[in-house]
């Protein structure tokens, strides 16, 4: 289960980007608070962040839970750079690897969160890392966007951008804009969850679908992490214009996005 090396130079890339979205948009806090609110009221010891990016999730678990300490893993430093920041002076360690490496370590953990992350990961191979992790009767919470979940996939989602693009690129007398090269993403099946966390010893606790109805301008900021999207980075004021006009057409309009929240625990087993 290592990272793959593709996506981590794109996330790199857009450490510091993605950090100003997760600030700006309450949404990424909502995502964060709903799984801390499944852990233990009680809970101290160490939590492990998962895909912990530029430490959002991290910063919340400690706020609400001031006796446990964090150990955020993600493989990309230039996300860890940024959350070394915002945690400075904070019962927090840093770890640039893949979930195997902390799983072969001596880390013992007393809860585990993923937070817009599991998607990165192998389910069979998650959890059978974090079986060699969390100690016995640990909570796992995690969720997953609309579109990595099979029964959710095929909602729209975050789609309203393409229309406000279309509309912009028109209005600039700019070319429609080709659609993103990025794969279809893989959507995860009730069935491989249910084998893989049975067969590491996990028991599921809880589920529950989240909606929230978020403003386009979200998922054009969202686009606009690729520093040549809509338009080159060297031009900048047209860039920035189209940008504009984005804004400006997807005023009062919003997404339903659709996410599902898990919650597991670590059996005796």
């Amino acid at each position: 289960m290592r990272p793959d090396t593709d996506k981590v130079r794109l996330w790199s890339a857009r450490a510091r980007a993605y950090d100003a979205l997760c600030r700006r948009w309450q949404i990424f806090a909502a995502l964060s608070d709903r799984l801390i609110d499944w852990l233990p009221a009680d809970l101290r010891g160490t939590v492990l962040d998962i895909g912990a990016g530029s430490g959002l999730t991290s910063e919340r678990v400690l706020a609400r839970h001031p006796r446990s300490d964090v150990v955020l893993v993600d493989p990309s430093e230039a996300m860890l750079e940024i959350a070394r920041v915002h945690l400075a002076d904070r019962p927090a360690r840093f770890f640039a690897v893949g979930l195997d490496d902390i799983a072969a370590s001596d880390l013992r953990a007393a809860a585990a969160i993923a937070s817009a992350s599991m998607q990165f990961l192998d389910l069979e191979d998650a959890f059978a890392a974090l079986a060699r992790v969390l100690v016995p009767g640990a909570r796992f919470a995690f969720n997953l966007w609309y579109h990595h979940w099979e029964e959710t996939a095929a909602l729209a989602g975050m789609s309203g951008w393409k229309d406000v693009a279309r509309a912009a690129c028109l209005a600039a007398a700019v070319p429609p804009l080709a659609d993103p090269a990025a794969p279809a993403p893989q959507a995860r099946t009730r069935q491989e969850l249910v084998a893989a966390s049975l067969r590491n010893g996990f028991e599921l606790l809880a589920e529950h679908r989240d909606e929230d109805r978020t403003p386009v301008a979200f998922g054009v900021e969202f686009m606009a992490m690729d520093g040549d999207w809509p338009l080159p980075r060297e031009r900048t004021r047209e860039r920035s214009a189209l940008l504009d006009k984005m804004h400006e057409l997807g005023e009062g309009r919003f997404d339903l996005l659709v996410s599902t929240r898990f919650l597991f625990r670590r059996t005796l087993g």
